[in-house]
C-alpha cells in the first residue's frame, strides 16, 4: 500500500505534517521528511506475493522508501506520527546521517 492510498485509509487528504517518525518494536525509530513518501514514492509493505510479510522481513508491516537508505526502510512498524519538526531517529541520533541520500552517499552525519 503507497503512503498515499494509506493516508486516503485514515482520512487525511494531504499530510498533516512535514514529517513522520515512524515507531517500530523493540523501541526502534526513523525519521521521514512526507514529501520522500507522498506521491507513490514510499510504502507501507504487510504482504508480498500475496501472503504476510514475514518477521524476518519486517513484518507484519514494513516501511519502504527505495530512494533513501535502507535503515529508513523500518521493519516492525507500529506506528506513524505526524511532526511539525523533523527529530531524529533512533540511527540519526547515533551517527547516521539524518536524511540518507545513497546517489550522494550520505552515510554518516557530515556526509
Amino acid at each position: 500500500m503507497t503512503f498515499d492510498d494509506l493516508m486516503k485509509a485514515v482520512g487525511l487528504a494531504k499530510p498533516p505534517q512535514a514529517y513522520i517518525m515512524a515507531h517500530c518494536d523493540g523501541g526502534y525509530t526513523t525519521n521521514v521528511p512526507v514529501a520522500d513518501l507522498v506521491g507513490g514514492q514510499g510504502m507501507i509493505a504487510t504482504r508480498y506475493d500475496g501472503l504476510p510479510i514475514l518477521p524476518a522481513h519486517g513484518g507484519p508491516a514494513r516501511l519502504l522508501v527505495p530512494h533513501l537508505y535502507f535503515w529508513k526502510s523500518a521493519k516492525w512498524v507500529r506506528r506513524l506520527r505526524f511532526m511539525e519538526k523533523d527529530e531524529r531517529g533512533f540511527w540519526e541520533s547515533l551517527g547516521y546521517h539524518n536524511y540518507g541520500d545513497p546517489w550522494k552517499e550520505q552515510r554518516y552525519d557530515g556526509d
